[in-house]
C-alpha cells in the first residue's frame, strides 16, 4: 500500500498519544484506529431527517391530547411526520385509520393512550414500543 500521509492540523496531542497507546495495545497502527473511529462517527452522525421520506419529528413531553383534526392539520403543514412521545400522549376517540396514515412513525417511551378500535394502527406505527400503551 502506498504511503499517503494525511496531516491533521490542530489535533489534540493528548488524544493522539492515547490513540498511539491504544493502537499498540491492539496490535494495530494509528491509521487503522483513526479510520475505524471516523467511519463509526460518520455512520452515527447521519441526520435523522434522512429517515423514511425525510420525516419531520415532533417531540412531545408532558400530557398531550391529539384529535383527528390536529393530526390532519399537522400533516397539512408539515407533510409526513414522526411523533416522539416521552410523556403521556392521548389520541382522542375520533382518531381513525385515515388520521394514522398521516403519521409516519411513533416513538413512544412514555404512555400512549389509544382508542380500542384503532389500537392496532398505533402499534403498527410505533413498531418497537418502549413505553406503555393503554387501550381505552
Amino acid at each position: 500500500m502506498a504511503n499517503n500521509a494525511v496531516l491533521i492540523r490542530g489535533m489534540d496531542r493528548d488524544i493522539y498519544n492515547n490513540v498511539v497507546a491504544k493502537a499498540k495495545q491492539q496490535g494495530k497502527n494509528v491509521a487503522d484506529l483513526v479510520n475505524e473511529a471516523l467511519a463509526q462517527y460518520m455512520n452515527q452522525s447521519q441526520p435523522e431527517s434522512q429517515d423514511v421520506f425525510d420525516t419531520k419529528k415532533l417531540v412531545l413531553a408532558g400530557s398531550v391530547l391529539l384529535s383527528k383534526s390536529d393530526i390532519m392539520g399537522l400533516h397539512k403543514e408539515l407533510g409526513p411526520f414522526h411523533l416522539e412521545n416521552s410523556g403521556e400522549l392521548t389520541f382522542e376517540k375520533d382518531v381513525d385509520r385515515e388520521a394514522f396514515q398521516k403519521i409516519e412513525r411513533i416513538t413512544n417511551t412514555g404512555k400512549l393512550r389509544v382508542p380500542t378500535d384503532v389500537h392496532h394502527f398505533a402499534l403498527l406505527k410505533a413498531g418497537h414500543v418502549r413505553g406503555e400503551v393503554e387501550k381505552y
